[in-house]
């Protein structure tokens, strides 16, 4: 069950063209890694995955099992720093990815049958309040002190991104990255045009902060999704032409847009994906 969690990684990193992020064709928008910085992270995290499934599958209850996933998620980043000379890589994926290891292994030891749906409730419930706990008394700290770019983000609009996502039940995946997978994986499409099929659908309509944080709000309201939808609309996943992907990288380019909170979905798309195939569940 683990072993797709890695499997999962590695073929995110490996999907190309993704606009405005860091692939084997380039570093997008990215001047500070490249795609071997990728590959060294998740040879260093990878370890662990077996350890986050493992809280679930011995049935630690949601309500004791975050600060369980937490720990060995520290113990990650360190790695993850370790590996690439101190770049974030795969924080927000390490705490999105984990949660979903959990609900996986709970689902099992639950005598559930594993489909995206069931995983995703039980990996939202370790994280039941979790954003109003952890976001809900900003408005009382000092504007000037250190706040991070989510909590400033949360401050100034609203956005929860991978907290709100998870406590929502992960509907950018369960909503848009896995249908749009599945839905072009079965009309012939290649894993790859799969693969960015379903992270144009999630780059359309997740919060992405990395966006917001780059280009600002407006610009994610309204430029930002207009190009996006373009590109949906020219991209068809079946030609294997990717000049639409290509034409909305030099657009990300030059305002540095690297959708880093959508690759991540695709990336837990992807392990929902393999997880819940037939073969896997023998």
């Amino acid at each position: 069950m683990w072993q797709a969690a890695a499997e999962a990684v590695a073929e995110e990193i490996a999907t190309a063209p993704k606009p405005g992020l860091v692939d084997p064709l380039g570093p997008g928008c990215h001047l500070d890694m490249t795609w071997r910085t990728f590959v060294n992270s998740a040879q260093a995290i990878e370890p662990f995955w077996e350890y986050q499934a493992l809280i679930g599958l011995s049935g630690t209850l949601p309500s004791v099992s975050l600060g369980r996933l937490r720990y060995i998620g520290v113990e990650m980043e360190k790695k993850m720093f370790a590996a690439t000379s101190g770049i974030n890589t795969h924080k927000g994926l390490i705490f999105l990815l984990s949660l979903l290891l959990y609900g996986a292994g709970y689902c099992i030891y639950s005598r559930n049958e594993l489909t995206p749906e069931k995983i995703a409730s039980y990996a939202s419930a370790p994280v039941d309040g979790l954003t109003s706990r952890e976001l809900g008394s900003l408005s009382e700290k000092n504007a000037s002190g250190n706040l991070t770019n989510g909590e400033r983000l949360f401050l100034m609009h609203g956005i929860t991104g991978a907290r709100g996502e998870a406590e929502k039940g992960f509907p950018s995946i369960l909503q848009h990255g896995i249908p749009e997978l599945r839905r072009t994986s079965s009309m012939g499409a290649s894993i790859n045009s799969s693969h960015i099929a379903a992270l144009l659908s999630i780059m359309y309509n997740c919060e992405d902060s990395n966006v917001i944080h780059r280009g600002g709000y407006d610009f994610w309201k309204n430029d930002y999704k207009d190009m996006v939808k373009e590109t949906i609309e020219k991209f068809d996943p079946l030609s294997e032409d990717y000049s639409p992907v290509e034409d909305l990288e030099q657009k990300f380019l030059r305002s540095r847009i690297s959708p880093g909170g959508a690759a991540d979905l695709l990336c837990c798309s992807i392990y929902l994906d393999l997880i819940t195939k037939p073969t896997c569940q023998q």
